[in-house]
This record gives structure tokens, C-alpha cells and sequence, in this order.
């Protein structure tokens, strides 16, 4: 017997959206007008998409308005402001120009340039501004466990500050495979690792998984293989469709 589809938007669900953000004069920052409809897991996200949708039956629509207190690309951060040799930017680039990095989804402005060297502000375009994210609820599903990450907490954090996307994390950690236990990487006894959340820099349960986690907490994470190295593997330590099970601490967000 099948089950029926959900029709109200509640944790560990995933949903799928249409919205628009625009900012406080009116314009159009993002939407999915023409393109395919977000869909993301309630509950894992750790921002204002769970206060877009939870509760939301399905076809109804809701705005969240977001202030400067809350801005949906972080908050503006001085040590963003980076400077870069001049001879690794365009010889015709002016101050106040847009650059387009290969390995990021928004530009970053040139806010000054001397003899030797430029300075980029790395941070959003947004960074720091208010928006309003209008949104419709088209569809809920359950989740497969496949698409699942489990977390066990070990030792709480400050129970308030969670990751955000875009944020810099540093966090140790132990790795060792679901069935045997078998470690294949950690960090405890060297540097920890830096990641910037939400970009594919880290394995996907990572991203779903670290922003569930407030500042300073310790957890287990158990990743199903098509959230980490999937049906190839990695090296010679995971092997294909592996599961894989994460001790992490999460030290800093900045």
C-alpha cells in the first residue's frame, strides 16, 4: 500500500519551493522563476528556509523578512577585505569594478588599488542588508534513510550560534567507516580543519550535517554513503558505498 504524499511541512522532510528574495527598494535578487524549484530537508538547514516553510500545508505561500540583525548572505566582515598582488588582477580593472572568481557564485568588488597590490572585499554583495524571501510550498516527500544524516550529541554548545552558509568553520575531527570502525582520517593531534559551509568544499553530509551543531559542540555524525564518496570511494581507506561515521567538534564559526 502506498503511503500518501505529506501535506504539511514538518522536520525531516523534504521540501520543494519557489521563491523570490529581493532587497529593501524592491529588487529582484534571486528566484526560481524559470528554473527548476528548491528543494532542501526541514531541519537541516539551520536558517530561514524552516521559518519559510514549517507549517505551511501544501500550495500555500509565506514571506519572511529578514533584517540587518539576520541578512540571508551573513554579516558584512572586515577580514574579508583581502589584498591581492596587482599582477593577479585585470591590468584595465578600476576600483569599484566586479570580479568573478572561478570558485565562488558571487563577485567580489575592488575597493582600492595601489602599485603593488589590490584590495577585494570577499564578502557577499549582500552581506549585512535586509531582504524579503517570498516563497511557495509546491511538494513534500519522506525521506529516504539513504538521505539521512543521524546525529548523536556528545557534549552540548552554546545552543545558540549555528552555522549559517558562507560561514568559516574550524573543526576537528575523528573519521572511521560504518562497518568496521576502521579509522581513515582525523585531525586531533594536528590542525584542525577550516571550511567555508555550504559551498561542496566538504562531503555533503558535512554541509547538511555541521548546521545542525551550535558553536562549541561535539556530536557524531552518521553519513549514508550517497552523502559522502558514494559509489566510488575515496583512496585506498573508503571504499565504494561506503557509510561512514564522523566524531567532530566545532570549534569557531567566523
Amino acid at each position: 500500500m502506498l503511503r500518501a504524499e505529506p501535506q504539511k511541512a514538518e522536520d525531516g522532510l523534504r521540501a520543494w519551493i519557489d521563491y523570490t528574495g529581493t532587497t529593501e527598494d524592491g529588487k529582484v535578487f534571486a528566484t526560481t522563476d524559470g528554473q527548476e524549484p528548491l528543494d532542501f530537508v526541514i531541519g537541516e538547514e539551520g536558517s530561514w528556509l524552516e521559518e519559510a516553510v514549517l507549517d505551511l500545508t501544501l500550495g500555500e505561500s509565506r514571506e519572511v523578512k529578514l533584517g540587518e540583525d539576520r541578512p540571508i548572505y551573513g554579516f558584512w566582515k572586515e577580514e574579508l577585505v583581502k589584498s591581492c598582488p596587482i599582477d593577479k588582477i585585470p591590468p584595465s580593472v578600476q576600483v569599484g569594478a566586479m570580479l568573478f572568481p572561478k570558485d565562488r557564485d558571487f563577485p567580489w568588488k575592488v575597493v582600492e588599488i595601489n602599485e603593488t597590490a589590490a584590495l577585494l572585499d570577499t564578502n557577499h554583495p549582500l552581506a549585512g542588508k535586509a531582504s524579503t524571501m517570498s516563497v511557495k510550498l509546491l511538494r513534500l516527500e519522506e525521506l529516504d534513510v539513504s538521505e539521512r544524516v543521524d546525529i548523536e550529541r556528545l557534549s552540548p554548545g552554546d545552543g545558540s550560534t549555528f552555522p549559517q552558509r558562507g560561514d568559516m568553520l574550524t573543526v576537528h575531527y575523528t573519521g572511521t567507516l560504518a562497518s568496521n570502525g576502521a579509522q581513515f582520517d582525523s585531525s586531533r593531534g594536528g590542525e584542525p580543519l577550516k571550511f567555508q559551509i555550504g559551498f561542496g568544499q566538504v562531503i555533503a553530509g558535512w554541509d547538511r550535517g555541521m548546521r545542525k551543531l551550535s558553536l562549541g559542540e561535539r556530536a557524531i555524525l552518521r553519513i549514508p554513503a550517497n552523502l559522502g564518496y558514494g559509489a566510488k570511494g575515496a583512496g585506498r581507506d573508503i571504499p565504494p558505498n561506503a557509510d561512514l561515521i564522523f566524531d567532530v567538534e566545532l570549534l569557531s564559526i567566523n
